[in-house]
């Protein structure tokens, strides 16, 4: 037996076909990788919400809604028992909460607008820049309890 092999020789139009193919398989397997790990991603946001809290959701355009938030992964997210902060001296959510002066700020809950909104927001997962727990002795969530005392 010699040490030489055998030549193998592929047509040019079946090393396009195998180019085409590969390029196809890396495609899928890279869209199929991206999946899984947006799906890590949500499932990590959702354990990360404490069911028992309040949660503070702020958005790019500068406002900021408190309410229970559910996150189901998909591209929206759901608040519900919604409340959002109101200057005084303005008749709709400022700029800025945190650039408001505190005293000047009512807490308002979500549904006694003109328009009579359900108490359920769907917020897409694109106009979130963060959210966080809010805790029992903060003054968000003690004006909650208190509108919630009185609104029975």
């Amino acid at each position: 037996m010699s040490g030489e092999g055998k030549k193998i020789s592929i047509s040019p139009k079946n090393l396009l076909i195998a180019i085409v193919v590969i390029v196809l398989l890396g495609g899928v397997g890279y869209l199929g990788l991206k999946q899984v790990k947006n799906e890590v991603k949500s499932k990590t946001a959702s354990e990360a919400t404490d069911s028992n809290k309040y949660q503070a959701v702020f958005l790019t355009n500068g406002q900021v809604y408190f309410g229970k938030l559910t996150d189901n992964g998909g591209n929206y997210i759901k608040l519900t028992d919604i409340f959002y902060l109101q200057s005084k001296d303005q008749s709709v959510q400022p700029k800025s909460a945190a650039s408001a002066d505190q005293s000047n700020l009512t807490l308002i809950k979500l549904g006694k607008e003109l328009h009579a909104p359900a108490d359920e927001m769907n917020i897409s997962r694109q106009q979130v820049l963060f959210w966080e727990n809010i805790n029992e002795d903060g003054k968000v969530k003690q004006a909650i309890n208190e509108y919630k005392k009185t609104n029975k």
